[in-house]
C-alpha cells in the first residue's frame, strides 16, 4: 500500500492554516522541494512523515491523504 496525497486539498489546508511551503517545511523539518514534491503528487510520504504533517496541520488523515493499495500482478503460466 502506498500512501497518496489528495494534492487540491493539502494545499488548502496547508494555507487556511497559514502555512506556506517553506513554513511548513521548516515545521517539520523537511526540505520545500519534499512540500512541493508532495503537493504536486510527485512524492508520496511515508507514515511517519504524514503524521507529521496532520499534526503540523491540525488534519485527519483522510482530509489530505488516501491509502492506494498495490496488488501484484498474477502471471499466468506459459
Amino acid at each position: 500500500m502506498k500512501i497518496k496525497v489528495k494534492t487540491q486539498e493539502f494545499a488548502q489546508v496547508r494555507i487556511k492554516k497559514g502555512y506556506s511551503q517553506r513554513g511548513l517545511a521548516r515545521e517539520i523539518n523537511r526540505a520545500v522541494s519534499y512540500i512541493s514534491q508532495l503537493e504536486s503528487g510527485n512524492r508520496n510520504p511515508s507514515p511517519q512523515v504524514a503524521k507529521e504533517i496532520c499534526d503540523a496541520l491540525d488534519a485527519q488523515f483522510e482530509d489530505i491523504f488516501f491509502i492506494e493499495s498495490v496488488h501484484k500482478r498474477e502471471q499466468k503460466p506459459a
